[in-house]
This record gives C-alpha cells, sequence and structure tokens, in this order.
C-alpha cells in the first residue's frame, strides 16, 4: 500500500509544481486572444503561432505594411514644414492619411514583439509624416508592454511630446542616440537631418544625409538625401560671432 501511494505522491507533486510554474511563467509573446488578425492573414497567423514562425511572418506582415505605406508613388521633394519628408505621399492618399497604417503596424509586434525596428518605424511615421502622435503613442505603448526596458521607445515617446511643443532642438537630441542603431529606419534619420537643418546645426544635417546616401536602400531618400547635402556643401561657412 505504501508502495504504491509514492507514485501517486510524485504524480500530485509533479501536478502542483507544473501548476505553480505555469503561474509564474510569463510568456514573451502575446497571447492569441490579443492578436487582432486581418481576414486575409488569420490563415498565415494561425501558421506562425503552430509552427513558431513569429519572426518570418512578422517579416512579412512589415513588407506588407511597407507597400501599403508607399502605394502610390513618392513626391521626390523636400518641403519647408516640419512634418514634410522626402518620403513624402502624393495622389489618392496625398495627405497622408493611412487609416490602416496603425491596425497594420501593432499587427507586427503583435506576431513579433521583438521586431523593434518594426515598432520605431510605425511609430516614426504615424508622429512626424502623418501627424498623428497619439497613435504613434498607442503603438509604443504596446510595444513597451513586451520589451519594457527598451529605451528606444521611451525616446522617440519622449521626442513626440516635444515636437508637440515645437522644440525641434530636443526632437534631435532624443533621436540622436538612436541614429547610431544599424535598424535605425531610415525616416528617422530624415526626420533628424531636416531637424538639425531648421535648427541651423547644418554639419549634423550633413553627416546624416550622407548616411543615408550611402546606407540607405530606397531610391527616393537617396536622391533627396544627395540634393540636400549638395545644398548644404553650398552654403557658406558660418562666420564666428563677435567677443
Amino acid at each position: 500500500m505504501a508502495r504504491s501511494a509514492l507514485p501517486l505522491a510524485a504524480l500530485l507533486a509533479w501536478a502542483v509544481g507544473a501548476a505553480v510554474s505555469n503561474s509564474c511563467y510569463r510568456s514573451p509573446f502575446p497571447p492569441p486572444s490579443e492578436i487582432r488578425t486581418p481576414v486575409a492573414g488569420a490563415a498565415g497567423d494561425m501558421f506562425s503561432l503552430a509552427f513558431g514562425l513569429r519572426r518570418l511572418f512578422a517579416d512579412v506582415w512589415f513588407i506588407r505594411l511597407m507597400q501599403y505605406y508607399g502605394t502610390p508613388e513618392f513626391c521626390e521633394h523636400e518641403e519647408e514644414e516640419p512634418s514634410a519628408h522626402a518620403h513624402h505621399h502624393c495622389g489618392i492618399n496625398g495627405e497622408g492619411k493611412y487609416p490602416q497604417f496603425l491596425a497594420r503596424s501593432r499587427h507586427v509586434v503583435e506576431i513579433d514583439p521583438g521586431f523593434r525596428m518594426a515598432a520605431l518605424y510605425g511609430a516614426g511615421s504615424l508622429a512626424f509624416n502623418m501627424g498623428r502622435p497619439a497613435e504613434a503613442r498607442e503603438l509604443l505603448v504596446y510595444a513597451l508592454k513586451y520589451s519594457p526596458r527598451e529605451w528606444k521607445y521611451l525616446n522617440v515617446l519622449a521626442a513626440i511630446g516635444y515636437s508637440k511643443a515645437e522644440d525641434p532642438a530636443a526632437v534631435a537630441a532624443l533621436i540622436a542616440p538612436i541614429l547610431k542603431d544599424p535598424d535605425c529606419p531610415v525616416m528617422l534619420k530624415q526626420q533628424a537631418a531636416f531637424l538639425n537643418k531648421k535648427i541651423g546645426n547644418y554639419s549634423a544635417a550633413a553627416a546624416i544625409y550622407a548616411d543615408i546616401a550611402a546606407t540607405s536602400r530606397d531610391l527616393a531618400y537617396v536622391r533627396n538625401a544627395e540634393r540636400e547635402l549638395e545644398k548644404l556643401l553650398r552654403k557658406p561657412p558660418a562666420r564666428p560671432g563677435r567677443g
């Protein structure tokens, strides 16, 4: 009798231990119930969750996001407004009103919350290109839920706050550390270059434009960077102030 009780006791201990372990374990990924899957991508999302292919399908959704945002073609000029960039959109979506942009951006992060570049790209586009800072904050707050120590998210959140206060120098300073990251979205580099040019920090703007021209794969950004860099290089050197 005593011998038969031992396996039962061991099984009970294992069950209790497993229950406690499960109650303490927190997955680094959003639960399936939290994922707002577009109808067209339901099958793919189910496949990615079932076979552990989150990053692969997050890449697919990110490409779809960029295709969505890149339609129609870009205007290759830089206007003199703080929110205007070479990555300016024309045609039907000329006002930059992409109603599905937040949902599509969030979905990439839902599938793979470690895809930080996607979150930065989405938030930066919403806040600085489309003038929708509230939606940008919503996306970053969601991303921070699964990456609470990601300082780049915190910096962009602060930059959005300063942009509302119309403090371009503060925004440029907050974005500056992010520019050193190899995965920094070119859109944020473009914003930083524009802000530095606006506050008269032409050397910093020129360095950023040179980096965009040398490293970006986006032809519209490259052409604009080359054009802006040429303008900056033609500027006469600043005269020293009088003592």
